[in-house]
């Protein structure tokens, strides 16, 4: 492009519209039409309004110890992520543990290994539901990072999740065969 400053952080908030537009394409244009047109200024408010429309359950809070604000979210492709591989787990005869483990490597790969928005994260896995808290930082925080971040956190998952599916539907296959 042209090496102007702002050119990552409209193609950043580009991805960030088409991810929710492919969603959600009525929840997108209220954002839109609550900011009118497209301004630079705004580009913080209108990347932090869509990284919320895409989360469910979106719960903020202060941290009084760290002296930051931190966010409690859930997505539907982690439920499902919860519950395929629960019922993978069973069908293998492996531990929970794993599964429940590696959906908060995936998060702490994506949402702390490549930005600085987020100083610390859990994550609370569950029988066919998961929850992600984040700590903000509170001088590195940028909403166009972040949500780009989750945005690549989800559709590795959205991955996982087609990947389980396969494996349930051999493993079906295989037992209807015996």
């Amino acid at each position: 492009m042209y090496n102007y400053e702002y050119e990552a952080d409209v193609l950043r908030f580009l991805r960030l519209a088409k991810y929710l537009y492919c969603q959600a394409p009525a929840a997108l244009e209220a954002i839109l039409r609550v900011y009118g047109n497209f301004d630079l200024e705004h580009l913080f408010e209108l990347c932090e309004s869509i990284i919320w429309e895409i989360c469910t359950d979106v719960f903020f809070d202060q941290d009084d110890g760290y002296e930051t604000s931190f966010c409690t979210f859930s997505h539907p492709l982690m439920d499902r992520f919860c519950a395929l591989s629960g019922e993978w787990s069973f069908i293998s005869r492996q531990s929970d543990g794993a599964w429940q483990r590696k959906l908060g490597d995936i998060a702490e790969y994506y949402l702390m290994g490549t930005n600085y928005s987020v100083m610390q994260l859990e994550c609370f896995p569950g029988q066919n539901h998961a929850k992600l808290r984040t700590w903000f930082s509170s001088d590195c925080y940028d909403p166009a990072d972040f949500g780009n971040s989750l945005v690549d956190m989800l559709l590795c998952v959205q991955r996982e999740n087609k990947r389980l599916e396969g494996l349930l539907k051999e493993a079906g296959a295989r037992k209807e065969a015996a």
